[in-house]
């Protein structure tokens, strides 16, 4: 079936002339499943999963956090991250205390095992980073990084 002219400008993506833009939304997925896959490979050496490197990676930024923090800000369910921590700390990359706020709360903390097993995590996805950025521009990455984050907060508004 042909489309109309008027079909046609209602509808872009189904004009057979035109090979159709991809969704943005598919650039994203396509960019989030190829930095998995890298992710995957770089983490396989130190027995990391994306889960337990983000983790880490939360932790060093702020010291204390408890489960159900972690849970929020790495987008998964508490019992999930539990399974996480639980893992890192019987590799004792981390270790958990009870709050002093809240006594059934457990703080968790990164070991200097867990420091340094991030550290060379972290080198090996530095390198990732430069290698994925280094054709763009400096202005262009403090953009996009800054989109991504309030495209994010967008999306979490709209749950």
């Amino acid at each position: 079936m042909r489309m109309t002219s008027e079909a046609s400008r209602e509808h872009p993506r189904a004009h057979a002339d035109a090979a159709p833009e991809p969704r943005f939304i598919y650039a994203v997925g396509a960019l989030d499943r190829s930095i998995r896959r890298k992710l995957v490979t770089i983490l396989e050496p130190f027995h990391l999963t994306i889960a337990d490197y983000t983790a880490l990676s939360l932790i060093q930024r702020r010291t204390g956090y408890s489960n159900a923090q972690l849970a929020r800000r790495a987008f998964v369910s508490p019992q999930a991250m539990n399974q996480v921590l639980q893992s890192l700390d019987a590799r004792k990359l981390i270790e958990r205390k009870p709050s002093d706020s809240h006594g059934s709360v457990l703080n968790v903390f990164l070991t200097p095992a867990g420091r340094e097993t991030l550290d060379l995590c972290d080198a090996a996805v530095d390198a990732l980073e430069k290698t994925m950025l280094e054709r763009i521009p400096a202005d262009l990455r403090a953009q996009s990084t800054a989109l991504m984050l309030e495209l994010a907060k967008h999306i979490g508004r709209s749950d």
